[in-house]
């Protein structure tokens, strides 16, 4: 009876802390999804209501005169690359600490998370300087290789853990049949890393499209994603809430479906790495 009564309780309590956490989650998603389709003045009103006529100003007005479309298309570009980038370059920086064979390679490959933990706002200004030397500001490539720079050492971790699982004997047979060590990297090593891949592009992407303080520097009015087109509603003195309630929900769809298509290889990628590193 007492054990019958102890789990019960903890039960409720996992019931409780479940719905607290979707509660804390769904609510400012709702209250930005639901502005978006509200009229200004209904915005406002308080207490606010839960039944109400939904209106697609707002959107049209972002797309007809804030260029929203242009900023749409540059948070794919700048995303889509990034992710490119650091999946490619991880991958082969962790092939490498594996052909290394050493204990100081896998120290290196711990050592890159250092770059991870250091706040991104403490690189901004000497990142700034070399990419305005190079002549890169304004550009989407200076956007492209700060997030490059920001989910590199990550992805690199991550793919070493998936790398270090791999057999040795497919390499030296690899190596038997005459391919050299890129080769066998793109034919074999390459195509066993997929729920690997799986989760680092979700991570990464979801980094790139978020990324607000390194985008909205570097870029210009040509090249700003979405991020910087939704902070740009934000005044000194008040606040856009109808279309930037519309801008914030139009850039959280897509990584919302991006996330919930790639979420069980992001668990399987993310537990089997943990396993083999």
């Amino acid at each position: 009876m007492v054990r019958f009564k102890r789990k019960w309780y903890v039960k409720l309590m996992m019931a409780v802390l479940i719905m607290v956490a979707l509660v804390w989650t769904l609510v400012p998603i709702y209250i930005v999804v639901s502005n978006a389709f509200r009229a200004t003045l209904d915005i406002h009103q308080m207490p606010p209501q839960l039944i109400f006529k939904p209106i697609f100003i707002h959107f049209q007005r972002i797309f007809e005169f804030d260029n929203f479309g242009r900023f749409f298309r540059n948070s794919l570009v700048i995303s889509t690359t990034t992710t490119f980038l650091s999946i490619m370059m991880g991958s082969l920086a962790a092939y490498g600490v594996k052909l290394c064979r050493s204990s100081w390679g896998r120290r290196l490959s711990n050592t890159l998370l250092l770059g991870r933990m250091v706040p991104a706002i403490t690189i901004l200004i000497p990142l700034f300087i070399m990419m305005n030397r190079a002549g890169l500001t304004g550009t989407r490539a200076a956007v492209i290789l700060a997030h490059t720079s920001l989910t590199l050492p990550f992805v690199t971790w991550l793919m070493t853990g998936f790398i270090e699982g791999i057999p040795d004997e497919l390499l030296e047979a690899a190596n038997a049949e005459g391919c050299s060590r890129l080769m066998a990297f793109f034919r074999i090593v390459f195509p066993l890393l997929r729920p690997a891949v799986a989760s680092a592009a979700i991570l990464v992407m979801q980094t790139s499209w978020n990324e607000l303080i390194f985008s909205l520097q570097l870029t210009n009015i040509r090249t700003f994603p979405l991020t910087v087109g939704v902070a740009r509603y934000v005044g000194a003195v008040s606040v856009d809430w109808g279309r930037s309630s519309a801008a914030a929900t139009i850039t959280m769809v897509p990584i919302i479906i991006f996330g919930f298509l790639m979420q069980k290889y992001l668990i399987s990628g993310m537990t089997a790495g943990a396993v083999k590193g």
